[in-house]
């Protein structure tokens, strides 16, 4: 294996795209298969926020006015949108994408990249954790996504394209170039229309093609300075690295209970979860939380019991540990929980566990 080979990243494109007719869909299992759109207002005014497969095979476009998306598809589900509930998913995206990488970025909602170069021969295989992503994703958060893995983001994007709707593709290292040079121009990051077209009139029409062509005669299509940068970005070189997120100031996870025969044993496990699944987005950044709470919900009612410990919750087993006893005087009547929340704040640098209990709890309260 060679130094360069030894050295090559390994890039995951998650394409959640369209972002908001997944969320819809997770809300409601009955839109699925059906021409949905997202956006306008209750009057039928605004425009086409975003719309499902089967409305883009109708000719429903983002940016369209609802009211030509209605005369192309009276059959399809229309909903206004809820920015709000979006962004609470968008978290939780990248919150699980946190818990197995430093190295994340967000472009748009409808898509991230992640760097799951093993740091060790002990981590868990890229493959593996794709797999795993992709199944937490539909599991946890109901949300559709296709995942391509590679050694560049370019690569790791087309893939993730060919993968749609629900699949992983991955790209051996050493095939990037031979799986890349079939793609056509559209693939290539932030490509001007004015050049697109010169290349398609020059017969250049693939990223091959751009990538193969002589540089003097790409120069006399697009110009000197842009033909350098365009083989290189048809082979995926230069790309800027996945930066690496900044650290969190607060990790937070809640579970909205909609079953009233839910008992004091099931709670334990709802918190429980909630506090495997904040530590686990916070070991990624190799911080410890001097603070869990454990707040539950009753209505507008809220009880919560919080732990100060030094210098800090530093493994999985030891916050879910501590979020159970934190829980524990609170569950009952547990038919009555609507919600359970779980936060680790003041955090920092792990050190040597502390002795957990000095918990304090607040009284009842609004939650209003």
């Amino acid at each position: 294996m060679s130094s360069e080979r030894a050295r090559a990243r390994s890039i995951l494109h998650i394409d959640l795209d369209p972002f908001f007719v997944s969320v819809e869909r997770s809300l409601d299992a009955s839109l699925r298969g059906r021409p949905l759109i997202v956006g306008g207002h209750e009057d039928g005014s605004g425009v086409v926020a975003a719309a499902s497969d089967e409305a883009r095979a109708q000719g429903i476009r983002a940016g369209q006015p609802i009211t030509a998306a209605r005369r192309l598809c009276p059959e399809g589900v229309f909903r206004p949108g809820d920015l709000d509930t979006y962004a609470r998913v968008s978290e939780d995206v990248t919150g699980l994408l946190l818990s197995v990488s430093r190295r994340v970025e967000r472009p748009s909602a409808d898509e991230a990249y992640v760097d799951l170069t093993r740091e060790a021969p002990s981590s868990p295989t890229p493959v593996a954790v794709a797999e795993s992503l992709k199944d937490e994703l539909q599991r946890r958060l109901g949300l559709d996504a296709s995942l391509g893995l590679a050694t560049t983001r370019l690569a790791a994007r087309v893939a993730s394209t060919w993968a749609r709707p629900r699949g992983l593709l991955v790209v051996l290292p050493g095939y990037e170039a031979s799986f890349l040079a079939r793609q056509p121009l559209c693939f290539l990051p932030d490509l001007p229309p004015h050049l697109e077209k010169a290349l398609e009139q020059a017969g250049l029409v693939t990223l091959g093609h751009v990538d193969a062509c002589e540089p003097g005669a790409l120069a006399a299509v697009v110009g000197a300075p842009a033909a350098a940068k365009l083989q290189e970005a048809a082979r995926g070189e230069g790309e800027e690295p996945v930066a690496v997120t900044a650290p969190p100031v607060r990790i937070h996870e809640e579970a909205l209970i909609r079953d009233r025969r839910t008992d004091r044993e099931a709670l334990r496990q709802v918190v429980e979860g909630l506090a495997g699944r904040a530590y686990r987005r916070l070991r990624p950044f190799g911080l410890a939380a001097g603070t869990v709470t454990v707040e539950l919900r009753r209505g507008d009612l809220a009880v919560r019991r919080e732990e100060n410990l030094e210098p800090g919750v530093a493994d999985e087993e030891t916050a879910r540990a501590v979020a159970r006893a934190l829980a524990e005087p609170i569950l009952e009547p547990a038919s009555t929980v609507r919600a359970v929340h779980v936060r680790l704040t003041r955090l920092g640098r792990p050190g040597t566990q502390a002795s957990l209990f000095s918990a304090r709890e607040s009284m009842p309260r609004s939650s209003r």
